[in-house]
């Protein structure tokens, strides 16, 4: 048979994504999203407050930001594979050892030396969107598009599953199951985790060029739509210390702040803010699923139309979503639950953001020293999610409800597209 006539094989990239798609996931479950399910529970148990449970909440993901961008230095050396086995050992022992903290200061360290080190700090968001950006160029936003999606798949598989296992059998079963699962889970991903293609005699998006995305096909016409077309603002390669020094960095940064402001409100307190609305609790886990799971063809649609559209502009449209699904979860109370319906929906589609804002940075500055500048403006402005959620816990504490916070997140959702939409394309780094 002649050489042409071979079957291409499957292009190694998407193994990539497959792998750090799983590890996403745990991520997402073991504390981005899956935390809340542990909020109530906790409470009851210990009898502690909401702000002293959501203050060990934030000092875990600031002990991470803070360690993320040495996990980002590390990855620019090393790749993922040393990055992620750190992260999901320390997560999963962490979670593992949860249900023998039995007072406040045990459970803070757990919570922060261990799951902040690892969940927080090694198998972020930052450390799988790298190990992508190496692989992809042509086909970037849309494969980062796929691998954003394992927000949906924790929502499907793993958080419906530790809100059943707590409400049966108690929050430390939950807890120990989700940190063995985090165990084997990087056992099986990390050994086929790998760095740079050219080092395995591979080129990025397995030797594709810009536009070959093969014969015409029945959705084509949404190439079509009056949005600014895609362009790659730079061919540099930036350094951190460079990337630092341009305004455009900086305006990023802020805007996504601004938009984690929100989503730090309710990544620990939507269920808590539904339980109080007099929702019911298989409701508000089923609220939390569809949100998630409408945000897996979200993050793929948007994935791939950032290759086609202009990024900024996608997500101020993002942004309008989000800002209407936090109005919406505001105007929840016990006579109006079905807003938490409208909130799902609206809330699932404005979290598409994330591919997006990952291809952008690997656009803008270079994939060379992408994992440090990457986890560089995610330790910054993720940082908005912990003043979102401390101040919904000193507000709920205070006055007995979230409707206020829920209106200021939609305001900082409005205000981020304002500052996104005056970016500024960087100058070429000065050697």
């Amino acid at each position: 048979m002649a050489a042409s006539d071979t079957k291409p094989r499957l292009f190694y990239g998407w193994v990539i994504v497959a792998g750090a798609w799983i590890m996403y996931m745990i991520n997402q479950a073991a504390f981005t999203w899956g935390f809340t399910v542990f909020v109530d529970p906790l409470a009851q148990t210990y009898q502690w407050s909401r702000t002293s449970i959501t203050i060990a909440w934030a000092l875990s993901l600031g002990w991470g930001l803070l360690l993320a961008p040495w996990f980002g230095r590390l990855f620019d050396r090393r790749g993922p594979r040393p990055v992620m086995l750190i992260g999901g050992v320390l997560g999963g022992v962490g979670w593992s050892m949860m249900p023998l903290c039995t007072n406040y200061g045990s459970f803070v360290a757990c919570l922060v030396l261990l799951v902040g080190t690892g969940i927080n700090g090694a198998i972020g968001p930052s450390v799988g969107s790298a190990a992508i950006a190496q692989w992809f160029k042509v086909r970037r936003s849309f494969a980062l598009g796929i691998y954003f999606t394992g927000s949906g798949g924790a929502g499907l598989l793993l958080i419906p599953a530790m809100s059943l296992l707590a409400e049966d059998s108690g929050w430390q079963a939950s807890a120990w199951m989700l940190g063995w699962t985090t165990l084997l889970s990087t056992l099986l991903v990390v050994p086929f985790m790998r760095f740079k293609p050219e080092r395995h005699g591979m080129r990025m998006d397995g030797g594709e060029v810009a536009g070959g995305w093969g014969a015409p096909r029945p959705w084509d016409f949404i190439k079509r739509l009056p949005l600014p077309k895609h362009r790659v603002v730079t061919s540099h390669e930036f350094t951190l210390a460079q990337a630092l020094r341009t305004s455009a960095f900086w305006l990023f940064t802020l805007a996504v702040f601004l938009r984690y402001f929100g989503m730090g409100i309710t990544q620990v307190h939507q269920m808590p803010h539904m339980l109080a609305e007099g929702v019911d609790p298989l409701v508000a886990t089923a609220a939390l699923s569809v949100a998630l799971t409408i945000n897996i063809p979200s993050r793929v649609a948007v994935g791939w139309m950032g290759d086609i559209y202009d990024k900024k502009w996608l997500l101020n449209l993002l942004a309008v979503a989000g800002a209407f699904a936090l109005l919406a979860f505001a105007l929840l109370g016990p006579a109006q639950t079905a807003w938490v319906w409208v909130y799902a929906v609206l809330w699932g589609i404005g979290l598409a953001m994330l591919p997006l804002q990952a291809a952008w940075v690997a656009d803008t500055f270079g994939r060379d020293h992408y994992g440090s500048i990457n986890s560089m403006t995610n330790s910054l402005a993720l940082s908005g999610r912990i003043v979102g959620a401390l101040a919904a816990a000193a507000a709920y504490d205070a006055f007995g409800s979230y409707t206020h916070i829920m209106l200021l997140g939609a305001i900082g959702f409005g205000v981020g597209a304002l500052v996104l939409a005056i970016l500024p394309s960087p100058r070429a780094p000065v050697s």
